[in-house]
């Protein structure tokens, strides 16, 4: 490690060492745009603090689970999109399976409508499948 203006710089080595990732990560960070381009080129190449600030970040986020793409919103301050809960593994719902026509079902989840309304709405649906009454 060097200091320019009391600022740490590191080698691509450092700073992968102190992230706790591998130097070709932190190429594949920048090739995607989750981590800015080094000052300097080649061999000459420094990385900043805060290039390990967004590295550390970057692994903070994978670990919690995050894609790559909601990484790289986040990084640039773009909001994401909360994830839509699954229902628990094992819960239970409740299906109304009403047959209309041959392989012609009508499927109910939940009790949104009353038997007088899921009635009704089956009757019409199969005068529109069957309009002349016949099987």
């Amino acid at each position: 490690m060097s200091g320019l203006d009391n600022d740490p710089t590191y080698s691509i080595g450092e700073l992968a060492d102190l992230a706790g990732v591998s130097r070709r990560t932190v190429r594949y960070y920048i090739q995607r745009g989750l981590l800015p381009a080094p000052e300097g080129a080649g061999r000459g190449s420094r990385y900043t603090q805060r290039h390990l600030d967004a590295l550390i970040e970057i692994r903070r986020l994978q670990e919690s689970g995050s894609p790559l793409p909601e990484i790289a919103a986040r990084l640039e301050g773009q909001p994401w999109p909360e994830p839509v809960p699954l229902p628990f593994p094992g819960s239970l719902s409740v299906w109304t399976r009403i047959p209309l026509a041959d392989g012609v079902e009508l499927h109910l989840s939940g009790r949104h409508l009353d038997g007088d309304t899921i009635r009704a709405l089956a009757e019409a649906l199969q005068s529109i499948l069957n309009p002349q009454g016949a099987d």
